[in-house]
């Protein structure tokens, strides 16, 4: 697949004015523009969704989904690295059943692997990933979907739905929160439920690489945007992920 000329001028018009100032940040609206721009979904009403429950499948994307689906997955990858610090993070705050809880769910690590080796992906339910394992796995039932992978697919369209109760809140773990949910965009669009992802393209990932987080207290916690990192960020999702993702999109 091709960059259309439209989302390319899109493209080069915020990369213009990135160069020009380190203070410019790309927009939803924009993204949501350049989305739109790579052409037209093949999931827009609930009825193809209810089509591919019905038939035990997922819904058949337009080339332009598969290129919006690779951008997500390759955005989700960039910040996913950052767990182990986004958990160090978030431990700062722990008290004395989290970190009982955290050793209970080092003790599943080795069964889980196991698993892994000899199960399809969508026999581990959500509630039996081990919290080091969150956003790899979310990303390998993305990879699934894309490769269709998959023996079971109600199977797997109930554990992609579970994925919904993880990290419900972001206080006190934001980081984790928004690499997490970075990741569950990247799943989304790879299985057609685009309309769940409520968030513009990219904003999780962005909190994630970008976002100094503060406040010691449940109620005072707060994000101030690196707007350093903020401008890295964009420069790389505009100049080398869209373009990288694209070219993955086989349209022979």
């Amino acid at each position: 697949m091709q960059i259309p000329d439209f989302a390319q001028a899109l493209i080069n018009k915020e990369l213009q004015q990135l160069v020009k100032s380190s203070e410019y940040s790309l927009q939803p609206q924009t993204r949501i523009e350049i989305y739109e721009a790579l052409g037209v979904s093949s999931v827009n009403d609930d009825k193809i969704l209810d089509e591919a429950h019905s038939s035990n499948s997922l819904p058949r994307l337009s080339v332009a989904d598969l290129g919006r689906a690779h951008i997500a997955l390759t955005t989700a990858r960039k910040v996913a690295p950052l767990w182990d610090v986004a958990c160090q993070e978030s431990e700062l705050f722990f008290k004395q059943q989290d970190w009982q809880g955290k050793y209970e769910d080092q003790r599943q690590e080795e069964i889980y692997l196991r698993r892994r080796k000899s199960e399809p992906i969508e026999n581990i339910s959500v509630y039996e990933v081990p919290r080091a394992f969150v956003p790899s796995h979310i990303l390998e039932m993305a990879e699934s979907a894309l490769t269709g992978n998959i023996q079971d697919y109600g199977a797997f369209r109930h554990e992609a739905n579970e994925w919904w109760q993880i990290y419900g809140r972001p206080e006190q773990m934001e980081r984790e929160f928004f690499i997490k949910w970075a990741a569950q965009d990247a799943l989304y669009e790879t299985i057609g439920w685009i309309k769940y992802n409520h968030e513009p393209p990219a904003e999780n990932a962005l909190y994630a690489f970008a976002c100094i987080f503060e406040g010691k207290d449940f109620d005072d916690r707060r994000c101030i945007m690196d707007k350093n990192k903020q401008h890295e960020f964009w420069l790389w999702w505009l100049s080398e992920a869209i373009l990288q993702s694209i070219s993955k999109v086989d349209v022979s």
